[in-house]
């Protein structure tokens, strides 16, 4: 087994990299989200607890998923340069007799 048979080419990878892109686009809507639930608490005269109390795990998730979606593209980039650095074209790189 050689390495081309192991791992899937650079295209495949941004091929499936498309659902953790809608990660990052639900982890930096929950952070904005939060924080204009922060601004309206924080605007009225008797500030909930409750509300105080929540936003902090929503804002953890949200960045949570900000930092999959940044991990998965800095992995299918990571993966681009090590077929370049081989001198091998990306495209070519899971086609059987390619070398």
């Amino acid at each position: 087994m050689n390495r081309k048979s192991v791992e899937p080419s650079a295209q495949q990878k941004l091929a499936s990299a498309r659902a953790p892109s809608l990660t990052g686009i639900a982890g930096l809507s929950i952070i904005v989200i939060a924080f204009l639930i922060s601004i309206v608490n924080a605007s009225i005269d008797t500030p909930n607890t409750f509300i105080s109390m929540t936003l902090q795990p929503f804002i953890f998730v949200g960045v949570g998923l900000l930092l999959y979606h940044v991990g998965q593209h800095v992995h299918v980039v990571n993966q681009n340069v090590i077929l370049m650095l081989d001198e091998r074209d990306p495209a070519e790189h899971d086609q059987p007799g390619a070398g």
